[in-house]
């Protein structure tokens, strides 16, 4: 049978762009589809990633999508337990993330074949139906999403809210991430680190039980904090799946990366690195005419990777912010160099 095209990616955020670089780097002929408008908006994410696992997995690191860097760490409880490090080297970055998803989209393997506005309706076997055609690729690679109808709706009692502020704010040298964990943001935690010279991402990610407004529960929040108060740039919100790591990835041609198959970090409601992981591993393998290697990637890596991250969450949030202060004292003990380890590369 002939194809249209080796590969049909549906999504283009971080994990099909990943996936459409890695079959542009080996010459394969593909097409991304996404209903939306730009690439990189609306925003989905913090930008933050640790810089271990930026450089361990490839992913871009070109100063003109760095907004800042992370130097510093510091982990609170509202019951006034903390721990905090600095490092004599940058841990993390924080990305433009619309930057970020350009520069893949146009600089990282070259200009990609990316259609956008475009609405896939189903997919049946290697055809896909398109509100304009219908189009036919050896492999589908799903990169729609966590509540795309493409995949598995994930509940919601196992979904984080994340709700975001850019703030106008005096710069920081110390270029430290702060976390408070509080009872007030079950399962989750607030975040403050910086976004530039005079701009900081404060925000709060929580299981909403309460039913309360996120934007509400980050004011009542910061308003214990007169140094956060500050003109509100921009905002972000978006939904972080935190049910374990599916174990299937792949079903027949069809694969499946990012949040459709949970490849998030629960300890830090991060999805960047695991988007671009699992996005780049199913390119690969398309790429390879064996999606089995995306399968034997995700089993022997990437799924160990994130269940660490679930079964930590898991313990950190059990009894809510006394069991992060009793986490926070036994990391006191750790020696220093293996508390950066530990820590720095999250």
């Amino acid at each position: 049978m002939s194809y249209d095209y080796d590969a049909i990616i549906i999504g283009a955020g971080t994990s099909g762009l990943a996936a459409g670089s890695a079959l542009q780097k080996a010459g394969k002929s593909y097409v991304i589809l996404d209903k939306k408008k730009e690439i990189g908006l609306p925003v989905r994410s913090t930008g933050a990633v640790s810089l271990e696992w930026v450089n361990r997995i490839g992913m871009p690191t070109d100063r003109s999508i760095i907004a800042s860097e992370i130097h510093a760490m510091s982990f609170r409880t509202d019951t006034g337990r903390s721990i905090s490090m600095s490092f004599n080297r940058a841990v993390g970055l924080v990305y433009n993330f619309t930057e970020y998803e350009r520069y893949l989209a146009e600089k990282f393997a070259g200009r990609l074949n990316i259609k956008m506005e475009t609405r896939v309706n189903s997919v049946k076997d290697e055809t896909v139906f398109t509100d304009n055609e219908k189009i036919t690729a050896k492999y589908i690679i799903m990169a729609a999403g966590p509540q795309s109808n493409m995949g598995i709706k994930l509940p919601r009692d196992r979904v984080l809210v994340a709700y975001e502020e850019i703030r106008r704010l005096p710069k920081r040298d110390d270029y430290e991430m702060i976390l408070w964990f509080s009872d007030s943001a079950p399962g989750g935690y607030f975040w403050d680190f910086a976004d530039g010279p005079d701009r900081r991402k404060i925000g709060v990610c929580y299981y909403p039980f309460n039913g309360r407004v996120p934007k509400d529960v980050l004011a009542e929040f910061t308003e214990r904090f007169p140094e956060l108060k500050g003109d509100m740039l921009e905002t972000m919100a978006h939904q972080i799946p935190l049910t374990e790591p599916a174990e299937k990835v792949i079903d027949g041609n069809v694969m499946y990366v990012g949040d459709m198959v949970n490849a998030v970090l629960n300890t830090t409601a991060g999805g960047l690195q695991g988007a671009f992981w699992s996005g780049t591993t199913a390119g690969i393998a398309a790429a390879a005419n064996n999606p089995l290697l995306y399968q034997q990637k995700w089993d022997g890596e990437i799924r160990p990777w994130l269940m660490k991250h679930h079964l930590l969450h898991q313990k950190l949030h059990k009894n809510g912010a006394k069991s992060i202060g009793r986490y926070m004292t036994l990391a006191k003990l750790m020696p220093t160099s293996f508390k950066k380890r530990v820590f720095g590369g999250l």
